[in-house]
């Protein structure tokens, strides 16, 4: 896609382009060693403009191509070996030791974050976007 295929859509003048563009865009200064200016100008765009688009990308606003991104899981031995013990009991108490054991890892930008038991989708959210370049 080329800026000429863009519509403008407000009345100061501003291109809309669409979000698979900015994501195409934001993906290309996204890749190592590559200049953000060089990536504005082949593309006849603002370099702080692209710098936003490529921050957006990293947030996931600009959504995934592929749909979703799988990452690996591994469960320490002494868990497998709890949940295994405990499924001839009750749901509830493979639910409690789940949920007691559980612990979730994240680095980002150099911070690490770590999640265990049951937290509030809200609060990890805010947590995470603070993490996120600007």
């Amino acid at each position: 896609m080329s800026t000429s295929e863009v519509r403008v859509s407000n009345r100061k003048g501003r291109p809309n382009y669409p979000r698979a563009y900015k994501r195409e865009v934001a993906m290309a200064a996204c890749a190592p060693d590559v200049s953000v200016a060089k990536v504005a100008l082949a593309h006849g765009l603002n370099a702080n403009m692209v710098f936003k688009w490529r921050r957006e990308l990293r947030a996931g606003l600009l959504g995934s191509t592929d749909g979703c991104a799988l990452v690996p899981v591994t469960l320490p031995p002494a868990l497998t070996g709890a949940i295994k013990a405990t499924d001839q009991r009750e749901p509830e108490s493979v639910e409690s030791t789940l949920a007691m054991a559980s612990c979730i890892e994240i680095e980002l930008n150099g911070a690490r974050v770590q999640v265990r038991g049951k937290v509030d989708p809200t609060q990890l959210r805010l947590v995470l976007r603070c993490l996120m370049p600007v």
